[in-house]
C-alpha cells in the first residue's frame, strides 16, 4: 500500500484518479447509448454459373444501423441494375452510396444516384471490373480501375429506387437492428427485376 507523506500530493492523486474513473464511465455510457450494427448482404447472380470464364455479376450492400434506424449504406453492383435487358456489350461495375433513405415497419427504401458534374452533365461512375468491397466511393474506384464508358440512350444517368423487404420467415434478431439474416430487395425503377434474396455475408472481406 502506498503511503503519502504530503497531504496535498495525496489530494491531487485522488482527484486525477477520480477524473479518469468518471471519464471511463462516461465513455461506456455513451457507447451503450449509441447502439450500432454494420451488416453486409450479397446476392449471387446464378445466371453466370454456366459461364465460368465470365466476370461475376454479384451485388453487395452494406447497411449501417444506429439504434435500429438505417443511417447510411453502400451498394456494389453492375450496370444491369440500370439496363436489365443488356445485349451486345459487357456490363460496367460501380459502388454508390445510398441516398434518400426511408424506413418504416416492414421495409427500407433508398436511391442510387449516378454521378453528375457541377454543371449538371452526366459523368460516368462506372468501371470495367468488380469494385473491391473495401472501396466505398466512386471517386476511389475510378482512381483504381479503368473507366467504363459505354453510355447509351440515357439508361445510366437516372437514379434508381430500391426497397428492402424483411423476410420474416428468416427473421434473426441482431443486437441493434430490425433486420433478418436474409432480405428481399426490389428494384422499383427497373420493374423487370423481380425480388432478389440478399443473404447475410459472414465471411471475411
Amino acid at each position: 500500500m502506498l503511503r503519502f507523506h504530503n497531504h496535498k500530493l495525496f489530494v491531487v492523486v485522488l482527484l486525477v484518479v477520480s477524473v479518469f474513473h468518471l471519464s471511463g464511465h462516461q465513455f461506456t455510457t455513451n457507447q451503450e447509448a449509441c447502439k450500432r450494427d454494420t451488416l453486409l448482404y450479397y446476392w449471387h447472380n446464378a445466371a453466370n454459373d454456366s459461364y465460368p470464364n465470365q466476370i461475376p455479376g454479384d451485388c453487395y450492400m452494406e447497411l449501417y444501423f444506429m439504434d435500429g434506424i438505417l443511417k447510411k449504406g453502400f451498394f456494389w453492383g453492375t450496370t444491369d441494375e440500370f439496363d436489365r435487358g443488356r445485349e451486345g456489350y459487357e456490363c460496367g461495375y460501380f459502388v454508390l452510396p445510398m441516398t434518400e433513405i426511408r424506413q418504416d415497419k416492414d421495409s427500407v427504401s433508398f436511391k442510387l444516384n449516378p454521378i453528375r458534374t457541377k454543371h449538371g452533365e452526366y459523368g460516368s461512375c462506372f468501371v470495367k471490373a468488380p469494385v473491391d468491397l473495401h472501396i466505398r466511393s466512386w471517386q476511389e474506384s475510378l482512381s483504381r480501375y479503368q473507366r467504363w464508358d459505354y453510355i447509351s440512350g440515357g439508361l445510366f444517368d437516372k437514379g434508381i429506387m430500391y426497397s428492402i423487404f424483411l423476410n420474416k420467415e428468416f427473421k434473426k434478431t441482431f443486437r441493434h437492428s430490425p433486420i433478418g439474416d436474409s432480405v428481399s430487395v426490389r428494384n422499383l425503377t427497373n420493374n423487370s427485376w423481380k425480388k432478389r434474396t440478399f443473404v447475410l455475408h459472414n465471411g471475411n472481406l
